[in-house]
């Protein structure tokens, strides 16, 4: 029986991004049917996990991007045939044959929109790609921006699509997340999410007026200075960040936002977008990076550096509620193309042909 380790140590440190993907992946592939092969999930002795996982659990003492990993990963990953490592490269100190995911290009794309740290940590994960039996990336964007950089061969990489992976609707759906009129931004406080232009874009809107734009996400890089700056220019009223929320309430701000605004300068994947579209809210994204593949015709797209042009899409969306409508019917239909157990069945085929 062949064994294949999925890296869930950064569920330690990571709830949302990385850590929601390895979370919702374990899930969905313990539910599937695994002939001759055994499925563990790494994770840190220390604990930390959102809940009990559905794979088997294998505590380790190996902590990620940590000095030590070099000489502790190799007796964590002792027995397996295969490793999958979700962080965009192969770890010092992985010595078994591996697959890795890249989730994110924007350090390859805007390297300006991360502290020197992180792109010294991905620039030197990236150079690891072509030591892996397979990349697995979310969009053919990444995919075509990691061949035509060199960093792995076409042969190597194989697109696999994330999914929604919030709980399904329960009845406090019905209480108002929030009590009034509302737009909806969802992600991590840093520069990549453009949210200083959004909140410019927004506040210039005559939607504002009568609704308040939510900004839904933890501190990221330069977060504090950005909260600051959209503060001092807008004060409280028309922009408001509510810090990290859980997924139930993330359920209930998606459904009952009036649209969510997704102007980053590249995503990975774009799945606040997907997730909003599952809930049957319009979308406004900017036209970068993966994001016009994955949401189609069931969003109104816009340049990611054209302020007047997001203005224009927010007042157009606020005033016309068969707009709205149609676009949240176009998103729900939109959104049934991704699902968890088509990522992992797609997934573990990569672990077949290469355990």
């Amino acid at each position: 029986m062949r064994t294949v380790a999925l890296d869930g140590r950064m569920l330690r440190h990571d709830r949302a991004g990385i850590g929601r993907y390895i979370w919702r992946l374990q899930e969905a592939l313990a539910a599937l049917p695994r002939q001759a092969m055994d499925l563990a999930l790494l994770v840190d002795r220390r604990g930390g996990l959102p809940g009990k996982p559905a794979l088997r659990a294998r505590p380790v003492f190996a902590p990620v991007r940590g000095r030590p990993e070099r000489i502790l990963l190799p007796h964590a990953l002792r027995g397996a045939d295969l490793a999958h490592f979700p962080d965009h490269g192969i770890p010092d100190g992985c010595t078994c044959p591996a697959v890795v995911t890249v989730h994110d290009i924007s350090f390859l794309t805007h390297p300006e929109t991360h502290s020197a740290t992180s792109r010294r940590y991905y620039e030197r994960a990236i150079q690891t790609l072509r030591r892996a039996r397979a990349v697995i990336v979310l969009s053919k964007h990444a995919r075509a921006a990691l061949v035509g950089r060199g960093l792995a061969d076409a042969a190597q990489v194989t697109v696999i699509p994330n999914a929604p992976g919030l709980p399904a609707p329960g009845p406090g759906l019905r209480s108002r997340a929030w009590p009034a009129p509302y737009a909806l931004m969802v992600g991590t406080i840093q520069p990549r999410k453009n949210i200083a232009l959004a909140a410019r874009a927004y506040a210039a809107a005559a939607f504002a007026r009568r609704a308040t734009l939510l900004i839904a996400g933890s501190i990221g890089y330069r977060g504090p200075e950005i909260v600051r700056a959209v503060q001092d220019e807008h004060g409280a009223g028309s922009v408001r960040f509510l810090g990290r929320v859980s997924d139930d309430m993330l359920v209930r701000l998606l459904a009952q936002a009036e649209f969510l605004l997704m102007p980053s300068l590249d995503e990975g994947f774009g799945l606040p977008a997907v997730e909003a579209m599952s809930c049957g809210t319009p979308v406004i994204a900017a036209r970068a990076g993966p994001v016009p593949d994955v949401v189609g015709d069931a969003a109104v797209l816009i340049e990611p550096d054209d302020r007047e042009a997001l203005t224009a899409a927010i007042d157009r969306l606020g005033d016309d509620a068969e707009l709205r409508a149609a676009l949240g019917a176009r998103g729900r239909a939109r959104s049934a193309a991704f699902s968890w157990e088509r990522t992992a069945r797609a997934t573990l085929a990569v672990y077949e042909a290469h355990a």
